[in-house]
C-alpha cells in the first residue's frame, strides 16, 4: 500500500537557562554533562538540598495540600514503573498575604515537616525538576477550569522561566491574543501582566515544558537549559468561538466559504494575519451542538461555572501517547 508521511509535530523550542555552578578544574568539560550532574547533585536529584529534608516529595506535598495544583504522572504502558511525563494543572497561587501575615511563619504538612512561604515560592520551581533516566521527561502544563487569574509579583519570574514562548503559538492564536489586548477590559492589576499570560490563564491553552543540562565551555558554566513546545492536539478553532462572544466583537460574515474551510487544512505557523482572521471567522461560526458550549472564562478571567470540565477538550479524551512525540529532542 503507499506509504504513509509522518506526521508532523511541533519542535521544542528554547525557553530559558539556570546557571547552576561554576565548572571547577577537577570536572572535563567534555564530559557528558549528566555524568558531572551526577558527581556533583546528592544521588537521586538535580539540585542541592538547603535542607535533608527538602526534597521533591517535600516541594509537591507543599503544592498538593495548599491545593495549588493537581499534578499526575503518565505511565509507560508496558513499564508502568516508568513516567513518561507529568500533567500539572494550576488551581491557584497563594499570594503573600493569604499565606500568613508574616513570609517566614511556618505551616506544618501531614508529613509533619514545615515550610513557610519562601518553601511555597520555591516548589513551584522545584517540582519541575524530577526527571527521567534518559531525560526524556517533560511537563503537560495548563491552568485549572476554575482558576482565577490572581497572580502574585514573584510569578512574573516563574513564568519568564517556564511559560511559553511566542514562536511556539500558532498564527491564529496570535490573532487571538491581539484580538483579546485590544478589546478586553483590565484592571490596574492587569496592566502589570503580559498579556499572553493573562490570555492563557483566562483560556485554558496548554503548553509543554522540558529541561536538560548543558555546558557553556568558554565560560565552564553548567547550566539548565528550559524548552517548550506547543501541543499539536489543542482545538485553538475552539477557543476562537469564546474569545468573540466574550468581547462581543464578532467578525463580520455572511457564512464561512469553501475557501475558509480549505484554509483550515493549511499548517498552522504558516497562515498568514489573513488566513488568521479567516480561521476566527470559521471559528465564530462553526456549528456547536455540545451541551458544553461555555467558555473557559470571561474576559475578565472568572473560574469556568460548573459542570463544564474544559480539560477533557484536549486531555481526558485523548491517547497521552498522541500528545508527545516522545522521541523528539
Amino acid at each position: 500500500g503507499p506509504s504513509v508521511a509522518p506526521k508532523k509535530t511541533s519542535p521544542y523550542l528554547p525557553k530559558s537557562q539556570s546557571h547552576l555552578f561554576v565548572i571547577e578544574p577537577l570536572y572535563d568539560v567534555h564530559h557528558n554533562p549528566v555524568e558531572i550532574a551526577k558527581h556533583y547533585f546528592p544521588p537521586g536529584f538535580h539540585y542541592m538540598l538547603s535542607s535533608p529534608y527538602k526534597s521533591l516529595k517535600y516541594y509537591r506535598d507543599i503544592l498538593l495540600e495548599t491545593k495549588s495544583v493537581e499534578i499526575k504522572p503518565i505511565q509507560d504502558r508496558d513499564h508502568p514503573e516508568i513516567i513518561l511525563y507529568h500533567s500539572l494543572y494550576i488551581h491557584q497561587i497563594i499570594s503573600q498575604e493569604s499565606f500568613s501575615s508574616r513570609p517566614y511563619e511556618l505551616k506544618v504538612l501531614q508529613s509533619k515537616l514545615q515550610y513557610n512561604y519562601s518553601d511555597y515560592i520555591d516548589a513551584r520551581y522545584t517540582i519541575f525538576l524530577h526527571q527521567s533516566e534518559d531525560f526524556t521527561h517533560s511537563w503537560f502544563i495548563n491552568f485549572d477550569n476554575k482558576f482565577k487569574c490572581s497572580f502574585p509579583y514573584w510569578f512574573l519570574h516563574l513564568w519568564e522561566k517556564h511559560g511559553p514562548v511566542d514562536e511556539i503559538l500558532p498564527v491564529l492564536v496570535h490573532e487571538l491574543i491581539r484580538r483579546y489586548t485590544k478589546t478586553a477590559k483590565f484592571s490596574k492589576f492587569d496592566l502589570f501582566f503580559p498579556k499572553q499570560l493573562l490570555f492563557i490563564a483566562t483560556y485554558k491553552v496548554p503548553w509543554i515544558l522540558k529541561w536538560s543540562y548543558r555546558i557553556t565551555k568558554d565560560a565552564r558554566i553548567f547550566a539548565r537549559q528550559f524548552s517548550v513546545k506547543w501541543w499539536d492536539k489543542f482545538e485553538v478553532q475552539r477557543i476562537a468561538r469564546y474569545v468573540y462572544n466574550d468581547l462581543s466583537a464578532k467578525p463580520q460574515a455572511t457564512s464561512p466559504t469553501g475557501s475558509v474551510r480549505s484554509s483550515l487544512s493549511v499548517e498552522g505557523k504558516s497562515k498568514s494575519d489573513e488566513i488568521a482572521r479567516q480561521l476566527i471567522i470559521q471559528a465564530s461560526w462553526m456549528d456547536d451542538d455540545e451541551d458544553d458550549n461555555v467558555s473557559p472564562a470571561s474576559s475578565s478571567c472568572q473560574p469556568l461555572p460548573d459542570p463544564v470540565k474544559p480539560k477533557s477538550w484536549y486531555e481526558d479524551s485523548q491517547d497521552p501517547y498522541d500528545a508527545y512525540d516522545l522521541h523528539s529532542d
